[in-house]
C-alpha cells in the first residue's frame, strides 16, 4: 500500500478521483478499476474450486489482493458465474426485495438448486477450470406467445421447473427444503461479501451503489432459447420475437430501476453517490448487422434511457468487438454511461466518441499473461497516451475479465506503475 497516508485520506483521494472521473470532470489521473475472475485464487494458491465454493476463502484471496495491490475502486469481485434474472422477475411483483438481492449464480447456489445453466469447477468441471454459463433451450418456438401474453406467470410455470432440477415439482419436500436451503445461502453469501466490501473499503477503497440491467434480447437467447436458436428465431419468427423483447423489455426495465433504487438514507453512507448499473451485453457482435438495431439496441437503449432517468449511470460491458456500432453510443446523453471495452480499439472508440461518453477498457490480455512488465509498462503509456484525453477514461487492466485469471502479479504492478506516470492529467 502507499505509505506515509491513512487508510481515510487516501478513500477520500480514490473517491475523489473516481468521482469526478464519472462527472465529466478532469481528476488527478485516470483510475483504475478493476474486476476479477480467479485471479485471487491463483495469487494466493487456491484451486478454483475452492474459490468458487468457500467464501471466506474466497474473501480473503480478494482482500489479499486489494491490500498488495494499489487500485482505485473495486469493480466486481464475484464467484459466480452468469445471472439470476429468471428468479429476480418471478418476484418482482410480490416480493421485490427478493427481487434485487440475488444477482449471480454463485457455486453453493447451484447446488442446492441444481440449475441446468452453469458447470462449476470442482462438480462437473476440474477443479482449476473456470465455471461456465452453458444456457440452454428451455423454451420451444411455440411458447413465444405464451411467454408475451404474461412473461412472470410463464416464467415461474414453466421455465424455473426446467432449469433448477430440484424445484422440477414445485410443490414436493424437494422443492420446499431448496428453497429454504436457498434463502439460508443467500443470506451467509450477502453477509459475507457485504463484509468483505467494508474491509477493502479499511483499506483506502471507496464504495459506491451499485445495481444492474439487462438486454431484453440476451435474456431471450441466456435464460430461456440459446443463442443459436435465438439467433434462427430473428429469422425464422421476427414477428413471435418481436412480441417477446415488448412484453420483457418493461419488466427489465422495472428490475432494472429497483436494483439502483437506494433511499437517500442508504446512498449517503457511500463515498460515491452515483449508482452504476452493470449491464453485461453478449449478443451484440453476433446479431446481424441488419437486424442490430430493431432486435438488439432499441430494447436496450430504452433500459439504458430508464436508468439514466432514474438517477443512475449504465456501466455497460460491450462484450466482442462493437466498432461496427460505436455511433449508437452517440444516441445517449452526453456523460451519461461508462463504455466499458472488451476487444475494441479503444482509439477508435475515443475518435468516435470523443468526449461524447467516459471509455473504459484496457491492454490486449496477452501482454499481462504473457508479457514482461517491461512491455506492460510501455503498453499502459501508449494506451493512455491515446486515449486519456480530453479525460473520462477508466483503466481496467485489459478488456476481457478487466485482471485476467493468469496475469502475472509483476506485470500487474508494472500496469499499476504505467498508470501514476502515464495518466495523469
Amino acid at each position: 500500500m502507499v505509505k506515509n497516508i491513512s487508510s481515510e485520506e487516501l478513500g477520500k483521494e480514490r473517491a475523489e478521483r473516481f468521482e469526478k472521473t464519472l462527472r465529466g470532470l478532469k481528476p488527478d489521473r485516470a483510475p483504475f478499476m478493476p474486476s476479477f475472475h480467479y485471479f485471487p485464487a491463483r495469487y494466493i494458491g487456491l484451486t478454483y474450486a475452492e474459490y468458487s465454493s468457500d467464501y471466506q476463502k474466497f474473501s480473503k484471496a480478494v482482500l489479499k489482493v486489494f491490500q498488495d495491490f494499489e487500485f482505485d475502486v473495486l469493480g466486481l469481485a464475484i464467484p459466480g458465474a452468469g445471472m439470476t434474472l429468471p428468479i429476480n422477475l418471478i418476484f418482482l411483483r410480490v416480493y421485490p426485495d427478493l427481487a434485487t438481492s440475488i444477482f449471480a449464480i454463485a457455486r453453493p447456489f447451484h447446488e442446492i438448486l441444481r440449475d441446468r445453466y452453469t458447470k462449476w469447477p470442482g462438480l462437473e468441471l476440474p477443479p482449476n477450470a473456470p465455471a461456465q454459463f452453458i444456457g440452454g433451450r428451455f423454451m420451444e418456438v411455440e411458447e413465444y406467445d405464451e411467454l408475451s401474453k404474461n412473461p412472470i406467470d410463464f416464467i415461474a410455470r414453466k421455465i424455473i421447473p426446467r432449469v433448477y432440477e430440484a424445484l422440477r415439482n414445485p410443490s414436493s419436500p424437494e422443492a420446499y427444503g431448496a428453497l429454504i436451503r436457498f434463502g439460508v445461502e443467500l443470506k451467509r453469501f450477502s453477509d459475507i461479501f457485504g463484509n468483505l466490501v467494508l474491509r477493502i473499503r479499511d483499506l483506502g477503497y471507496p464504495t459506491y451503489p451499485s445495481g444492474f440491467g439487462y438486454a431484453p434480447l440476451d435474456f431471450i437467447a441466456d435464460n430461456l432459447r440459446h443463442v443459436t436458436y435465438t439467433l434462427v428465431d430473428l429469422y425464422r419468427y421476427p414477428d413471435k420475437v418481436r412480441s417477446a423483447l415488448e412484453a420483457l423489455t418493461p419488466l427489465i426495465i422495472e428490475w432494472s430501476k429497483l436494483t439502483v433504487n437506494y433511499p437517500p438514507e442508504v446512498l449517503g453512507l457511500f463515498d460515491v453517490k452515483i449508482p452504476l448499473a452493470f449491464i453485461p451485453l453478449h449478443l451484440n457482435e453476433m446479431v446481424p448487422p441488419k437486424l442490430f438495431t430493431e432486435f438488439y439496441w432499441e430494447p436496450l437503449k430504452k433500459v439504458i434511457l430508464e436508468l439514466i432517468n432514474s438517477g443512475a449511470m449504465p456501466w455497460i460491458f460491450f462484450e466482442g468487438n462493437y466498432e461496427p456500432f460505436l455511433e449508437t453510443i452517440l444516441e445517449l446523453p452526453k456523460g451519461k454511461i461508462i463504455a466499458y471495452f472488451e476487444k475494441t480499439n479503444l482509439k477508435k472508440a475515443r475518435d468516435i466518441l470523443g468526449d461524447h461518453e467516459i471509455i473504459m477498457g484496457g491492454i490486449p490480455p496477452a501482454h499481462l499473461i504473457l508479457g514482461t512488465p517491461e512491455k506492460v509498462y510501455v503498453e499502459v503509456c501508449k494506451l493512455l497516451n491515446e486515449v486519456k484525453e480530453p479525460s473520462g477514461f477508466i483503466f481496467s487492466g485489459s478488456g476481457v475479465a478487466g485482471v485476467p485469471d493468469e496475469t502475472k502479479p509483476g506485470n500487474l504492478k508494472a500496469a499499476i506503475e504505467a498508470l501514476k506516470k502515464c495518466g495523469t492529467y
